[in-house]
This record gives C-alpha cells, structure tokens and sequence, in this order.
C-alpha cells in the first residue's frame, strides 16, 4: 500500500513536498508493533499534530480503523497512525 501525504502547505506542490508512506503491516501488526515498543505518554508527530495521552491516541484510532470500509489507506486513523509510528522512529533514532 502506498499512501502519499502532503509534507508542506503550498500552491505549487511538487516531488519534494511529498513523503511517501509505504507500510506493509496490517492493522493487528501495527498494534502489535506498538505493543512490543516502551511508548513515551505524549509525542510530538509533527508541529501542529501533538499527541498528549499516547495509550488514548492508540486505542481510539485503531478503533476508527476497525470500523473503516473503504480503502485503508484513505482511513484518516490510519494515516496517523503512520505519522506515529514514524515520530516514534525519529525519536528513537535521535
């Protein structure tokens, strides 16, 4: 599954304001994966988008996702997860 997603808010949008999100996980893999990780109580997934009750922010959204019928990688819930768990890497890695 591919998923692009917008990295920059501008008119012209070119290759380098897109990240490509490409997971190959499914859903219970990713929960799966967040359950093998020590996750910090709150965790900054980009400026505007900070998450302050990580355990909250995890149960909810894969419950939107759960009830999601259309194409997984159109799933607003889905595609937070993503920019989670990558925030998550990053921090990891810092």
């Amino acid at each position: 599954m591919h998923l692009w997603i917008y990295t920059e808010h501008s008119a012209e949008v070119g290759d380098k304001d897109l990240k490509l999100y490409f997971c190959s996980m499914t859903p219970e893999e990713l929960q799966q994966y967040f359950q093998s990780k020590d996750l910090p109580e709150t965790l900054e997934i980009q400026q505007d988008m900070q998450v302050f009750d990580v355990q909250r922010f995890l149960r909810t959204s894969f419950i939107h996702v759960g009830l999601w019928k259309k194409d997984l990688s159109k799933c607003p819930s889905w595609i937070r997860l993503l920019k989670f768990k990558d925030a998550l890497e990053n921090k990891e890695e810092a």
